[in-house]
């Protein structure tokens, strides 16, 4: 297995860390795995470690090569800049695939809370001209084939900073600035990569209807989507396996929503289903 991380700024504060399966050929490898870039939630002030290497090694053994994006929070964290991080990720993953064994037409991203915004907003703005033009690129060379989106928000002035039961104190600047790029329903259109949801309807911090409004104009653009709600659960229960357990409260929060795991495989076949289409 290559395991190594790369900077993508030159700083080196911005890396990709790489899980790539040893070059064995197996059935259906043929033209390169498919390749799943996670980008871990912390409202924009920090990066979750539960939701960065866990998901990593947990789709790593779904057969996937994967990677974990450490884009810039904090204070430093802004539009376009961000975006940026995360299209170029895609494009070094694209750049490399004949290295790293990897079918450039299989690259999705994943990601949760904070992440699954970024993740959503490459999939609904990858088409904008100033992150083309920062990376020197095509807009179609840095489009997501495919995002998931765990319990990700996609109307953050409207659900989020305007409504106080779910207002988050400890969020960066960047989130409770409200830019408009964060409102990510209204770049919803027919470029839009297809997506997998899932969402807890007892997220404390994102309001379950986010996951409601992207589902119900997907399907109207009729651009493939699934969508998981589980009754029980709370916000950042990432993969929701061993790996990420943080505590005992956490342990146990797990273990008594088992269903709640069940995404992984959901997802895994997903991804296989859609991205041979």
């Amino acid at each position: 297995m290559i395991y190594q991380t790369i900077p993508i700024s030159e700083d080196k504060s911005v890396s990709l860390t790489a899980y790539v399966h040893d070059d064995i050929h197996t059935c259906g490898t043929e033209k390169g795995r498919p390749a799943i870039i996670v980008l871990p939630g912390g409202a924009f002030s920090f990066l979750s470690p539960f939701e960065a290497e866990p998901v990593a090694l947990t789709f790593l053994q779904k057969g996937f090569n994967t990677f974990v994006l450490r884009y810039t929070v904090g204070d430093d964290c802004r539009y376009p800049e961000v975006l940026i991080e995360v299209s170029s990720a895609i494009k070094m993953v694209r750049d490399k695939a004949a290295e790293w064994n990897i079918n450039p037409q299989r690259v999705s991203l994943m990601g949760f809370s904070a992440g699954a915004c970024l993740a959503g907003m490459s999939a609904t703005q990858w088409n904008a001209h100033e992150i083309s033009r920062a990376l020197n690129t095509s807009p179609e060379y840095i489009r997501p084939d495919a995002a998931v989106i765990a319990y990700g928000c996609w109307d953050n002035s409207g659900t989020i900073w305007n409504d106080p039961a779910f207002v988050n104190p400890n969020a960066s600047q960047f989130p409770k600035s409200c830019p408009p790029q964060l409102d990510l329903i209204n770049y919803v259109g027919d470029h839009v990569c297809p997506l997998f949801i899932w969402h807890n309807q007892k997220d404390k911090y994102v309001p379950v209807r986010n996951c409601l409004m992207i589902a119900e104009k997907m399907c109207r653009l009729e651009i493939p989507v699934e969508l998981h709600l589980y009754t029980e659960g709370e916000h950042g229960m990432s993969v929701a396996n061993q790996l990420c357990y943080r505590d005992e409260e956490n342990k146990r929060l797990i273990e008594d929503n088992p269903n709640v795991s069940m995404w992984v495989d959901m997802c895994t076949n997903w991804l296989n289903k859609v991205l041979c289409n």
